[in-house]
């Protein structure tokens, strides 16, 4: 067998590997593996083929397991070791549960992570501020530089960062040799040294899904919002449909299951904050499989480009990260080198280099997303 296919077969056998290892006839060790990486084996294989009580659940979570990799049952663990004593579950539920799971290793654990979090936070008298801290700061590598860690309830920290990102583009401005990460660091070394206040920062707002209405036929550039054609011969604005139907809910985005956002056309380069809103409401998080950057950190991306005369209009619009948006093969002609974002029927899907099938970002956060459910 060549080395390539031992990996292949590697990555599809880790619950055989944990039970070769607690069987005793292998050591993790004899792997060639760093010590951590041998002891979080043989602590795995301790927990899915050691002794326990629940034979019959552990039997379930291995069986469950088969065709994971090493590496995706190790997130698994670690997230089952975060479940509250408190939820409705009991560990080895949650194992079972977890180790169903297929995708990528990321994708298990971005996956793994919601559906933890979501048992903990239905369990009684969970709060996890308990468990914020700050670690690190004491070593030097070799290039002088040290590095330590913020912990911090999700709520806290998308706070900070909003704060954060105010004073760095205010740095960036000032001086654009500075990269966005290090606008970053400065900013948050300003801050923490108070040499300088925390701006103010826009909070979040909710938004509403409203599906477009079988019975309305639309069509877009009439009086600065999208004007619905009913079946009794006469037209409403959306703006006006809304006002209607719901409450004052914060924003309320009105979409097609199908073509996406509806708005109106604009002959300009830039979105306007009705279109950047929209953009950031149908994915919540970068579309790039992968990314986990919030839509609100994103920067706005024309899916043809402006150059070769895409319109500023919704249905050319995405949210993408700085990285991604500055990658995206906007030629579609050109040699791919690193993928690009296209909008299909149902929502925003990445075409990766290598001209393999169309993927999506499976982050959780995105099945919250106005398309995901629309779908």
């Amino acid at each position: 067998m060549r080395a390539a296919e031992m990996i292949c077969t590697l990555a599809t056998q880790g619950m055989e590997l944990l039970e070769d290892i607690a069987s005793g006839e292998f050591r993790s060790g004899d792997f060639g593996q760093t010590s951590s990486v041998a002891g979080s084996w043989e602590r795995l294989a301790a927990v899915y083929f050691g002794a326990t009580r629940q034979r019959k659940l552990q039997a379930a979570a291995v069986a469950a397991g088969r065709g994971l990799p090493v590496a995706a049952i190790e997130k698994i663990e670690r997230h089952v070791r975060r479940l509250s004593r408190n939820a409705a579950i009991s560990a080895w539920e949650m194992r079972v549960e977890l180790c169903a799971l297929r995708g990528t290793v990321d994708d298990i654990d971005r996956e793994a992570a919601a559906r933890v979090l979501a048992h903990n936070r239905q369990a009684p008298g969970s709060d996890n501020r308990g468990l914020r801290a700050f670690r690190g700061g004491k070593n030097t590598d070799a290039q002088g530089l040290s590095t330590a860690t913020l912990t911090l309830p999700a709520r806290d920290m998308a706070t900070y960062k909003a704060h954060l990102k105010v004073t760095a583009d205010a740095l960036r401005a000032a001086d654009p040799t500075l990269s966005w990460e290090q606008a970053m660091a400065d900013a948050a070394y300003q801050h923490g040294i108070g040499g300088i206040r925390a701006g103010a920062v826009p909070p979040p707002t909710p938004f509403a899904v409203v599906p477009a209405p079988d019975y309305a036929s639309y069509w877009r550039g009439e009086g600065g919002d999208t004007v619905f054609g009913l079946n009794d011969g006469t037209t409403i604005t959306g703006r006006d449909w809304v006002t209607q139907e719901l409450a004052s809910i914060g924003h309320v985005g009105i979409f097609h299951p199908v073509d996406g956002p509806i708005d109106l056309y604009r002959e300009n380069r830039f979105a306007n904050e009705k279109q950047r809103l929209l953009a950031m409401a149908e994915n919540l998080i970068c579309p790039v499989p992968g990314c986990t950057t919030a839509a609100s950190e994103c920067q706005i991306h024309h899916l043809t480009a402006w150059e070769a005369g895409g319109e500023t209009n919704s249905a050319n619009l995405s949210v993408a990260c700085r990285v991604h948006n500055g990658r995206n093969d906007d030629d579609p002609a050109a040699p791919p080198r690193n993928g690009r974002l296209v909008r299909e029927p149902g929502g925003i899907v990445f075409h990766p280099p290598d001209g393999g099938p169309p993927r999506t970002n499976k982050h959780p956060v995105q099945a919250l997303s106005a398309m995901a459910l629309l779908s």
